[in-house]
């Protein structure tokens, strides 16, 4: 309810620049988006993952598509003026959330978001043809710590992630709600390989339904 009102209030306050289009950006392969706007899409496929309560054991490609999503997504709500008009209280709950996921899964704190993104939409790609060493080979020690095919074991069995999980449920519900007011412009970005993930939900986010 909070949130609602919270958000009902930053919308009447939003701003021109936030209707014009950014310019066209490329979402990293495997991160199974192929939508105008992926900043809602993506939050709402890595609510789908993180934020159910279902467990995430054994589920590694899931997993690193959701935290890469959420890379990119906090990137965007933290520093694009399109999404100005969120609440403080969306920040309030994703920048805890990316100290909680960096840290279980030892993204290193000079890893760009697109650095990060870009090795775990790898992950995605090869986990879901089998290849665990062409996984374990995208996880660069230079942003992961250790990387490797510890780094994946830990994708595998990760700790548990309270607060990323409420960071994707809060992201997805503020974005959706800018998003079909036409609050924010559209940004083109597409997956070039958004059918090569072999996971559930992967492929073809637009049109997600709000979540409940």
């Amino acid at each position: 309810m909070r949130l609602s009102l919270l958000l009902a209030a930053a919308l009447l306050g939003a701003c021109a620049e936030m209707r014009t289009p950014p310019a066209a950006s490329r979402v990293p392969a495997g991160l199974g988006v192929m939508a105008a706007d992926p900043v809602p899409a993506m939050a709402a496929d890595a609510a789908r993952v993180i934020g159910t309560g279902r467990g995430l054991q054994g589920r590694t490609g899931e997993v690193a598509r959701a935290i890469g999503q959420m890379e990119l997504v906090t990137q965007a709500l933290t520093g694009d003026a399109r999404w100005g008009a969120l609440p403080v209280a969306v920040n309030a709950e994703i920048t805890p959330a990316r100290l909680e996921w960096r840290s279980v899964l030892g993204i290193r704190a000079g890893a760009t978001p697109d650095a990060a993104a870009a090795a775990l939409g790898q992950v995605a790609i090869a986990t879901g043809r089998g290849d665990t060493r062409a996984a374990a080979a995208a996880l660069d020690p230079a942003v992961f710590d250790p990387g490797g095919a510890p780094t994946l074991a830990r994708l595998a069995s990760p700790e548990p992630l309270p607060q990323t999980a409420s960071g994707a449920r809060v992201a997805a519900e503020a974005t959706q709600a800018l998003a079909a007011r036409g609050l924010v412009g559209v940004a083109v970005a597409l997956d070039p390989d958004a059918g090569r993930t072999n996971m559930p939900g992967g492929p073809g986010s637009e049109g997600l339904p709000p979540l409940r």
